[in-house]
């Protein structure tokens, strides 16, 4: 078995999985919902899990030990990547809160137990096939072949990484701004207001809340966040599920709510 065989294999399945996310989720919300963290269609988890699968799992003696190996080793590998990509991004793709018998919404009973049956189809019923395509191409093409796949997901991991990163940083000076602008301009506003209306402070406080004038900056500057997004950090905020463990996981959340209305407003 050669090495870049198991590559071709790792990305025929990131294909396969991409699809099968996404013809879920699109029919679960009613919608079109491209899925995966990446520009391509490929999710690379599926294409992990799949390969593990046929490596490790396909020496074992019984259907049994097959389910019990990949529903034990999918639980591994969703818990370890969502830890990882939250840490290093802050974002989620998947969330499981929701679901019973959950470890902080990365992994759930019933899913674990999903991705066990998963890998019997892909070991008896999927991978007979994949292996027939692949050896039906030549090494000599197999190789050049890899490597062009392997240049192009690299080279999307990179903008994806990249697009990640620069919206963490919008993120996080947009919740700056609100911050910092929002002492200086609520004094301002009670203070013309109070001019204007001979009322006391204390009154227009009490009429003018810090909530209602923090939401009003909340949503101007979203909206002029949005308006500096490219079509790669816009791309990577709507596949993202929501932020956590940080700062401005609402202002996140926030954001990602208003981006079908806002493109839609200036796509007009």
């Amino acid at each position: 078995m050669h090495i870049t065989t198991i590559f071709i294999w790792f990305m025929l399945y990131s294909i396969l999985g991409w699809i099968y996310e996404t013809i879920y989720c699109s029919v679960k919300t009613l919608k079109w919902d491209n899925r995966g963290m990446l520009i391509g269609p490929y999710c690379p988890i599926y294409g992990v899990g799949a390969v593990l699968d046929v490596l490790v799992c396909g020496g074992l003696p019984n259907y049994g030990a097959v389910f019990l190996t990949c529903m034990l080793g999918s639980a591994v590998l969703e818990y370890s990547t969502s830890y990882a990509t939250e840490k290093l991004f802050h974002a989620v793709w998947w969330d499981y809160s929701n679901l019973p018998l959950n470890i902080r919404g990365r992994i759930c009973l019933p899913c674990s137990l999903g991705f066990g049956a998963a890998g019997l189809i892909v070991l008896n019923g999927i991978h007979p096939y994949i292996e027939r395509v692949t050896d039906l191409i030549p090494l000599c093409w197999q190789e050049p072949s890899a490597l062009l796949l392997m240049a192009v997901f690299a080279a999307d991991c990179a903008l994806t990484a990249d697009s990640l990163i620069a919206l963490n940083v919008k993120l996080e000076s947009t919740l700056n701004a609100i911050d910092s602008q929002i002492s200086e301009k609520y004094d301002a506003f009670i203070e013309t207001t109070k001019q204007n209306l001979s009322e006391g402070l204390e009154t227009l406080k009490e009429k003018v809340s810090l909530e209602e004038f923090r939401e009003r900056r909340m949503m101007e500057e979203l909206k002029n966040t949005l308006s500096t997004m490219n079509w790669n950090q816009t791309r990577a905020l709507r596949s993202s599920v929501s932020f956590r463990q940080t700062r401005y996981s609402e202002l996140g959340s926030r954001m990602k709510k208003h981006l079908p209305t806002f493109h839609g407003k200036k796509n007009r």
